[in-house]
């Protein structure tokens, strides 16, 4: 086929499939503050056609996903924003969460992603303790520390094996606490989690967990 004739044809495909729906952004970062419940953040779009645009569906990847697109149906040239809410819930760390936008243009769905922070409100250092098999059963500590502007007070440790004796020492009341951990023997492997039980100043309930191993 003659070159010249096939540049027009492409460009023609080309507008055809291409999506109605316009998205400035399609993944967003999103960071929320220590013992926050709720984050919301939100994709704007814009209908580029000369033609409504139907949003048919929205599916997320967690159900601690809420997405409430402004208008489902979307006039020529006008702009809309997909309002999305996260619960957090217990969650902490970095989380991706995605969102797919389908319409009724018939072109491939959308992806849109967010990438959640959720800081936590102490840190274990370290959060595993080791111990080779045969090694001297000796003890070693974890040290936890509040980050500033929370205060926290752990409760009690809740062991998931009593291979391990373990004992909770308050450095500082609410800032700071050290978990003393010893196995009871290194001559076989022996894994076990402690979940640390704190109630912040608002009342929060929170649990952190620290590991342990003889391997």
């Amino acid at each position: 086929m003659n070159r010249r004739l096939l540049a027009p044809l492409f460009l023609l495909l080309a507008a055809v499939t291409a999506p109605a729906l316009e998205w400035p952004a399609t993944h967003l970062t999103l960071r929320s503050v220590p013992l926050q419940k709720t984050a919301d953040t939100g994709f704007d779009f814009k209908n580029t056609s000369d033609r409504p645009v139907t949003i048919t569906s929205v599916d997320v990847s967690c159900d601690c996903t809420e997405v409430t697109p402004s208008a489902k149906v979307i006039a020529p040239g006008a702009t809309g924003r997909l309002h999305v809410r996260f619960t957090l819930g217990d969650r902490l760390g970095v989380y991706r969460r995605s969102i797919i936008v389908s319409t009724d243009e018939g072109t491939p769905p959308v992806a849109l992603t967010v990438e959640l922070d959720v800081p936590e409100v102490a840190t274990l250092t370290p959060r595993s303790l080791e111990w080779p098999l045969h090694s001297a059963a000796t003890e070693q500590t974890v040290d936890i520390t509040v980050i500033p502007g929370i205060e926290l007070t752990i409760s009690h440790v809740q062991a998931t094996s009593d291979a391990y004796t373990h004992r909770l020492e308050t450095v500082t009341a609410g800032r700071a606490y050290r978990l003393h951990l010893t196995p009871r023997s290194t001559a076989e492997v022996a894994n076990a989690a402690f979940r640390l039980h704190a109630t912040a100043g608002t009342g929060e309930e929170l649990i952190f967990s620290a590991y342990a191993n003889v391997r």
